[in-house]
């Protein structure tokens, strides 16, 4: 069993509700003493025990967003030494902060989940996403530094380039999402390579994955493959750690975790900056209590899928309605459209008709080289443009 906090890790379920609990009514002091929107619904309540955790009020997305930038936090923004920029509902903004302390818990948790992938100090980390902007790269960093690993701080957007860090700097544990992986992984082959030729030993996913796809990668870059979970909101990584059975269980000294409606709702019982009461994730789950085999005691996830409309592209979060919105900049503005996802692209079929464009083809390819760029240089997304005779945009 590989644990670095082995007493949290493995808390006897009496001493773990008891730490939640007392956390928990602290949480509570804190919100209402230095949350206006909290304190205004909480008012005098209280809780003597963890199942009166129900009675307290939600909080959702639309709430950080509505209380942008900084109405949610606990802390002056003097004492806040990180924020994060975060795509929120229907492509809008949020911010998260952390204070010093929120990013040593940070670490310190993402350290718990690097231990049981078999990450030592004797390790050179590769964190590597593949371009765009994923605040994850740097709790992984914080998690590397308590491990005292050796860690490659350079993210390239080009893959064959990655490939090559791999080789010069010996590499022997890659973080990445499941697409990069899956293109370091397409690149050893069509270069034919061995992936024995490497020093890799383990691949940690940033999200879960397919079972078909993590036995192809790691037969592919012959390395073991362990994944993560997190919500960016709460944190990410550092929610919870994949056993050595498959397992993803929760770290319950700093997370109170319901499931309500299908739902992952989440209470953040550590955080400084931006605590969260019973926050809506947004994604489907189940939750369990397993006797696990890794000693964990920890509740196990197995999360599902996003309630809210929210794809990835190039592992990049994206709504609909931000692309509605990239359209309303253009002279595409009001025409109906539709959006195809692929795994690195997206496809917008736009509605055209005569009286929008008439024959005027070098202003229609003027438009789609317009789009393109507009949807690359806001979302981070590349886009095909297509043009449709009307009526063919239209949902059934």
């Amino acid at each position: 069993m590989r644990v670095i906090d082995r007493d949290r890790e493995t808390m006897r379920p009496d001493l773990r509700e008891q730490v939640q609990l007392e956390r928990l009514q602290a949480l509570l002091v804190r919100l209402r003493r230095n949350v206006r929107r909290y304190r205004d619904q909480l008012g005098d309540a209280r809780v003597e025990s963890l199942g009166q955790l129900a009675q307290l009020p939600f909080t959702t997305p639309e709430d950080l967003v509505d209380a942008f930038p900084y109405g949610m936090f606990a802390l002056p923004l003097r004492e806040v030494v990180r924020l994060d920029s975060l795509v929120g509902p229907e492509g809008r903004q949020l911010v998260t902060g952390h204070t010093w302390n929120d990013l040593k818990l940070w670490g310190r948790l993402t350290a718990r989940q690097l231990v049981a992938a078999g990450v030592t100090s004797n390790d050179v980390i590769q964190v590597c996403f593949g371009g765009g902007v994923f605040p994850q790269a740097f709790g992984y960093m914080l998690g590397a530094e308590v491990v005292e690993a050796s860690v490659i701080p350079e993210d390239t957007l080009h893959v064959d380039y990655q490939l090559q860090v791999l080789q010069n700097y010996r590499t022997t544990t890659l973080i990445t999402t499941p697409t990069n992986a899956a293109d370091l992984m397409a690149l050893l082959r069509s270069q034919r390579l061995d992936p024995q030729s490497l020093q890799l030993r383990t691949v940690l996913l940033t999200r879960p994955t397919s079972p078909e796809q993590r036995n192809e990668l790691e037969t592919g870059l012959f390395a073991r493959v362990r994944c993560g979970f997190g919500v960016s909101e709460i944190l990410d990584p550092g929610f919870c750690v994949e056993c050595e059975e498959g397992r993803l269980h929760v770290n319950e000294d700093a997370f109170l975790v319901e499931v309500v409606d299908r739902e992952l709702v989440v209470t953040t019982l550590c955080h400084e900056a931006m605590p969260l009461l019973r926050y809506r994730t947004r994604v489907a789950g189940a939750a369990e209590r397993v006797k696990c085999d890794c000693g964990r005691t920890g509740l196990v996830l197995t999360p599902g899928e996003r309630l809210d409309g929210c794809q990835r592209v190039d592992e990049i979060p994206l709504y609909e309605k931000q692309v509605e919105d990239v359209l309303r900049k253009t002279r595409a503005a009001g025409q109906p459209f539709l959006i195809a996802i692929s795994e690195h692209h997206i496809t917008v079929a736009i509605e055209v008709s005569e009286d929008f464009f008439g024959d005027q083809m070098r202003g229609l390819e003027q438009l789609r080289r317009e789009i393109q760029s507009e949807v690359l240089s806001r979302l981070g997304i590349h886009a095909e443009v297509q043009y449709v005779a009307p009526g063919a945009a239209r949902r059934g």
